[in-house]
């Protein structure tokens, strides 16, 4: 059991039995008077005896013939007499201290015609006095009457074990989870990605549950950036060894063949300008997933910037018999970096260009919802299927389709820069199939 659990037990527990007490001692202060008045007076046999004893002197020889007989009793028994003799005022005949409750009890019990250890008597000189003898324990408890006398145990028992066992529940009833969260946080930092807590939580609905789902969402994301990282690392590492795979060989050729050696010079440089492009998307790609760009953000037209890719890319594309359609509109203004959009846009469309069929076109359509600008670029080949759209804007994934193409160019890092620059202008970018046929690229961005 960790710490937390006993200091909600404890806490728990010793809270129940401090509020219990204080609620039983405020209970029995209030009736404090009237549990006394249960056991107030002495009524065993030797106490009627005493009573009716003293009474038949006080009647016939008065107060002095009662006296005599108290210091006789004294004398034998070593000891005062406990039987209280009052007058009508509520006064002991020796001036002992009379409890008021005490009193009125003993005078109406006098009034019972079966009780003889309490009696009334009246002396030859016509004076009343009550006789009554109060319980011993009574007497002996005077100077600690704050303290009760008859505790309940069994309830006080029930009382106990009761707050135990429900402090001790509630307390493994929150600490099990969060005991739960900690083992899985520890294998989730030996590397076990894999680890989820909600399957031993159950079917718990409170804040810690929210917590668990919180923590397993957290480890699937985890999971997921890092099986992507190495991903990535490996098709770094594939895309890079081919070029210079390719660069030995054509050194090595070139030592052998120095007949060939322009045409094998020829091939270097074109590596060498793969692998240059390949270094610049990934430091761009790096930039922008750190977050790290030197362009300036500014207030620019979306419109006019769109405008001016599309009739690059119309050019382009006209070389290859497919169109690009894109129909001016007015003048929108967008805050962002005009560099950043401009390569995100570009690289949508010249993707759409290559995957669009000859005698087909590439349609471009942009407008505005209320404050968000949708940009959509939509191509007229074959689509994509479902389970590869999840995947599209991953660094490196390019789709093989061979009814559309059979070599794919590039390295698949301009889906992934696209997406990066977009969600830095507080944006978001998504695929679909469009239902006509084509795949579609939306862009939304704050206006």
């Amino acid at each position: 059991m960790g710490r937390l659990f006993w200091k909600i037990f404890f806490g728990f527990w010793l809270t129940m039995l401090v509020i219990g007490t204080l609620v039983g001692a405020l209970i029995w202060q209030h009736n404090k008077e009237r549990i006394e008045q249960l056991e107030m007076l002495a009524d065993s046999p030797r106490a009627e005896f005493n009573v009716t004893e003293l009474s038949r002197i006080l009647h016939k020889e008065g107060q002095a013939g009662l006296e005599k007989a108290i210091e006789r009793y004294k004398i034998v028994n070593r000891r005062p007499l406990a039987v209280l003799i009052v007058d009508d005022a509520g006064k002991d005949l020796f001036n002992r201290p009379v409890p008021r409750l005490m009193l009125d009890q003993a005078r109406k019990a006098a009034t019972d015609p079966k009780q003889s250890s309490i009696q009334f008597v009246t002396t030859p000189k016509g004076e009343k006095f009550l006789l009554f003898i109060p319980r011993r324990h009574y007497r002996k408890s005077q100077h600690l009457n704050w303290f009760p006398r008859h505790l309940p145990s069994t309830p006080l028992l029930v009382v106990f074990l009761g707050s135990l066992l429900f402090s001790a529940g509630l307390a493994w009833y929150i600490t099990r989870p969060i005991r739960y969260l900690r083992e899985a946080t520890n294998e989730f930092a030996k590397g076990r990605l894999d680890t989820r807590v909600m399957q031993n939580i159950g079917n718990r609905k409170d804040e810690i549950t929210d917590l668990a789902i919180d923590f397993d969402n957290m480890a699937e994301q985890v999971q997921q950036l890092i099986n992507v990282q190495k991903r990535l690392l490996n098709d770094v590492s594939h895309e890079i060894r081919s070029p210079l795979a390719r660069l030995q060989v054509a050194i090595e050729m070139v030592r052998q063949q120095p007949d060939k050696t322009e045409t094998l010079i020829q091939r270097i440089e074109k590596e060498s300008l793969r692998l240059d492009d390949l270094v610049g998307n990934l430091l761009t790609l790096s930039r922008l997933e750190a977050d790290v760009h030197n362009n300036e953000n500014d207030y620019f037209d979306i419109n006019g910037l769109i405008t001016s890719i599309a009739d690059d890319a119309r050019f382009e594309a006209e070389s290859q018999n497919k169109q690009v359609v894109f129909n001016s509109k007015n003048e929108i203004l967008v805050n962002g970096s005009m560099e950043l959009l401009r390569r995100a846009i570009e690289n949508i469309i010249r993707n759409a260009i290559f995957y669009t069929p000859e005698k087909t076109q590439v349609d471009i359509t942009l407008y505005q919802e209320s404050n968000i600008i949708i940009i959509t670029v939509c191509d007229s080949g074959e689509g994509i299927s479902e389970e590869k759209l999840k995947d599209l804007f991953q660094p490196f994934v390019r789709i093989n389709d061979t009814k559309q193409n059979v070599k794919i160019p590039g390295y698949g890092l301009g889906l992934a820069i696209a997406r990066r620059a977009i969600e830095i202008h507080k944006g978001n970018i998504k695929a679909y199939n469009h239902q006509n046929g084509g795949l579609c690229i939306e862009m939304r961005l704050p206006a």
